[in-house]
């Protein structure tokens, strides 16, 4: 056996067993990433988002401070799906785009947020805020209704995949699962399970981060191509 075949069977050997390792940890921790973390997380929720090493949150938690909204994340006893920079961003660009629409030479910013949003942020905040802690172990893979904190429809759904992006390895006996978030625009029927969301129904989000326990509640972070608002 040469030495090309050697390196190619150590290589694949090597995939097997990390991929067997990582999805036969405990199911109670929180991924980021696909890395597995302790779950409890001792600092409230605005601090752990304040302190994440890459400044995801660093504009998000500029808007909360100026919208004074932080003791709403940091209530006791809930869950929020947060939004990072790239939501916001993905948010900007697509007013600017709007208002290009009428006038070439608009633009939508940060500071036009700041400027003109502020109580718009402060009470849409509470789309993302379910008023209670929804860990992974006590969701479903079908999904179930929640009422977030403006009083309407959210699923919140805990899904298997195949996706080898999100960790699937079909060397694994155990498929990986994923949050969702998914916002209603329409009323939805009890027995459609959440795989099923599509416009005009609502819209779902998939977590890239789920299961963080902080001092004062859940936290699963909205992947990077959600768009604040749910703006549409």
């Amino acid at each position: 056996m040469n030495n090309i075949m050697k390196r190619l069977i150590y290589i694949i050997l090597t995939v097997v067993v990390l991929g067997t390792m990582m999805y036969s940890c405990k199911k109670d921790g929180y991924f980021v990433g696909g890395d597995l973390h302790n779950p409890k997380i001792n600092m409230t929720t605005y601090d752990w988002l304040k302190s994440n090493k890459d400044g995801v949150f660093d504009t998000v938690i500029m808007l909360i401070d100026k919208a004074g909204v932080k003791d709403k994340i940091n209530k006791q006893g809930i869950t929020f799906f947060a939004p990072t920079d790239y939501d916001i961003y993905n948010y900007v660009q697509a007013r600017s785009i709007a208002m290009q629409r009428i006038d070439p030479e608009k633009k939508w910013t940060v500071d036009s947020m700041i400027k003109y949003e502020l109580p718009r942020f402060a009470d849409s905040i509470d789309m993302y805020i379910v008023n209670q802690t929804l860990q992974n172990d006590l969701l479903t893979e079908n999904g179930t209704k929640y009422k977030n904190a403006k009083g309407k429809d959210v699923v919140v759904s805990y899904e298997p995949t195949d996706d080898t992006n999100l960790g699937y390895n079909e060397a694994s006996s155990v498929r990986p699962r994923i949050v969702y978030f998914s916002y209603l625009f329409q009323a939805l029927d009890n027995n459609v399970p959440a795989s099923d969301i599509a416009l005009p129904i609502g819209v779902r989000t998939r977590v890239q981060t789920s299961n963080a326990q902080t001092t004062t509640g859940v936290v699963h972070v909205l992947n990077n191509s959600h768009i604040l608002f749910f703006y549409r």
